[in-house]
């Protein structure tokens, strides 16, 4: 099994593939991000791939500059040949057509090229019956395509003419014969239930290139880091679902958090939480049609709940609808024998209170942007309002959905606080009465005083993870972020340096926290928290110290540039599900910050002096 970190990610805008270092498709879902895998060899051996024999071959892969095609250069001591994988993007809210192309060109000699194509529908739960023919209708030359049924839709691969196929106990063994100067076309193209096939040899690499090029020229990119912005930038476009504007946490699910550990989740749906960062990400990087798509999609969240209730969900699917009921697959083995394979979220049913402040704040973020967005409705803000007034003394599972007992945690304490907060901030945008604003500012008073009453640790100088716990969390470093914290007062690096003290390894990598939280296995460092602290020194102007953090954890980057959701301090090796949206949002937003705060951008970015 491949490491994690030997992936990279390819899509369409409605969903991801994953490829790895040796040109092996071993996880996709069609049409959609969230709905049943087509290839899922990266969960379990037998669950379906579209491989590449490497043979006697060497490999490297890279991607593009400046776009999400893969190419892979194959080469041995008689014949080289190149691979180019991507997906097709398809910008349009309706689409029921999905392409996925492999090219191979030979560079010199004759290359004999094995691949092996074996779908396996429903998480490899349904056995996937193939056949294959001549197919004139299809290319300008005589060429052959296998189909598979997919329930009611349909997978077509289309081949070279002079394809040799032979069928195996479970899927096809096709060999390629690849001449020096020559193109060979392999696309693999899904067609809804009672739609036709659009493939007619038309040139699907200039598209996609052309769709990548435009795209990424839209950015303003900072002079330093680029190359890493760009494929962060990249990476959150391709996790974005376009007919709704929704970004998921992650293309996979169940990619563990400790190898051979239960910390195995869907991470296919959208957090609510992730709002304000998302949008900040996308804002900061020029990306205003991404960020006003994404909060469409959160308001049109909060429209639909009931004005009775109000109650909202922490994560969503794509088309803003609740999340499934979590369940596991058994049968299959899981990534490196990490079970239990699992699909749906259990947290959904959670209480986490920090949800409304998120939404409140990132309604506080866009009104101070130029980002085009519906009127805000004053009475939609002041419900998320009155829903804190009610509930923000209850326990609840906190930012990281622990699956044991709920707490009084200080982070989601502080989210109540924001959000009652920020809407004073709006007050005079959203029309307040008197009476309004004298509300907010009593609960605002009233919440950050109970914080600072309950939560904080005079002894150690730092607040501690809930009242009844004497741990930290890395939630700490936000609080400065949030402008809970006086950037200004000396007690805020104090803070940060206690947390550093208890949660830091190795003065790069960052826990989540060290605490029991209901499960057995451990996990690793959180790379979002390094982030985070990257963004916090940065924001205390210690930006040598940021700087100096940053170049630490650069160093731990792989060469795809693409980032997880954890790493194993200790050997380097990327855990959780991959790629992980937030991750590069951290990333994108470290960045941000040091640029900000760096007294010369001549200096930025220099390891010497750092």
């Amino acid at each position: 099994m491949e490491d994690i970190r030997d992936y990279y990610v390819i899509g369409d805008l409605h969903s991801a593939a994953l490829v790895s270092k040796n040109a092996s498709i071993d996880w996709l879902c069609l049409p959609h991000f969230d709905l049943p895998s087509i290839f899922a060899k990266i969960l379990d051996k037998n669950s379906g791939e579209f491989s590449t024999d490497k043979d006697d071959y060497s490999v490297t892969s890279k991607y593009i500059p400046d776009t999400a095609i893969i190419q892979f250069a194959f080469k041995n001591k008689y014949s080289e040949f190149i691979l180019k994988d991507f997906m097709v993007p398809q910008p349009t809210k309706s689409c029921e057509n999905h392409f996925l192309v492999r090219k191979f060109t030979g560079i010199s000699g004759t290359s004999k090229v094995k691949l092996y194509f074996c779908p396996k529908s429903e998480y490899a739960n349904k056995r996937s019956l193939t056949r294959y023919k001549k197919s004139k209708d299809t290319f300008s030359t005589d060429g052959l395509v296998l189909k598979t049924s997919v329930g009611k839709d349909s997978l077509l691969l289309y081949l070279p003419k002079d394809s040799f196929i032979e069928q195996k106990k479970e899927g096809y063994e096709i060999t390629l014969k690849i001449q020096s100067g020559k193109d060979y076309l392999i696309v693999l193209e899904y067609v809804v239930k009672n739609h036709k096939p659009l493939f007619k040899s038309q040139n699907l690499e200039k598209q996609t290139a052309n769709f990548w090029d435009k795209w990424v020229k839209k950015g303003n990119y900072f002079d330093v880091y680029r190359d890493k912005l760009v494929r962060s930038a990249i990476t959150l476009k391709l996790m974005q679902f376009y007919p709704t504007g929704a970004i998921v946490a992650a293309p996979t699910t169940s990619l563990p958090e400790n190898i051979g550990g239960e910390r195995n989740w869907d991470y296919r749906y959208v957090w609510i939480r992730d709002a304000t960062f998302t949008l900040y990400a996308f804002y900061v990087l020029g990306y205003l049609e991404e960020a006003e798509r994404f909060f469409e999609f959160i308001q049109n969240i909060i429209e639909k709940c009931k004005q009775d209730s109000f109650d909202i969900f922490l994560m969503y699917t794509i088309t803003g609808d609740p999340v499934p009921k979590e369940k596991a697959l058994e049968y299959l083995s899981g990534y490196k024998n990490s079970k239990p394979v699992r699909v749906g979220n259990g947290a959904r049913d959670q209480f986490q209170l920090d949800v409304y402040g998120a939404l409140i704040d990132s309604y506080y973020f866009v009104s101070k942007r130029k980002i085009k967005v519906p009127k805000m409705h004053k009475n939609l803000v002041m419900n998320l309002v009155k829903k804190i007034s009610e509930t923000w003394l209850k326990k609840d599972s906190g930012i990281w959905e622990v699956r044991s007992e709920p707490q009084h945690f200080t982070y989601s304490k502080v989210m109540a606080w924001v959000g009652v907060n920020r809407a004073v901030r709006m007050a005079k945008q959203l029309e307040l009465t008197e009476s309004e604003i004298n509300f907010c500012q009593s609960l605002e008073k009233q919440i950050y005083n109970w914080i600072w009453e309950n939560c904080y640790d005079p002894g150690s100088k730092t607040f501690k993870q809930h009242p009844q716990s004497s741990r930290q969390d890395a939630t700490n470093f936000l609080f400065v972020l949030l402008q809970f914290l006086n950037k200004h007062d000396p007690l805020t690096k104090t803070i940060i340096k206690q947390t550093c003290k208890e949660l830091s390894y190795k003065n790069v990598f960052v826990y989540r926290y060290l605490t029991e939280d209901g499960l057995k296995s451990k996990e690793g460092a959180f790379l979002l928290c390094t982030f985070w602290l990257i963004a916090a020194w940065a924001i205390l102007e210690d930006v040598d110290e940021a700087q100096k953090l940053f170049n630490k954890f650069e160093d731990y980057m792989d060469d795809s540039e693409l980032l997880s959701e954890e790493i194993d301090p200790d050997t380097g090796e990327y855990l959780g599900n991959f790629p992980q949206a937030f991750s590069h949002i951290g990333f994108i937003m470290s960045v941000y910050y040091l640029y900000r705060y760096k007294q010369s951008l001549r200096s930025f970015g220099s390891k010497a002096e750092a």
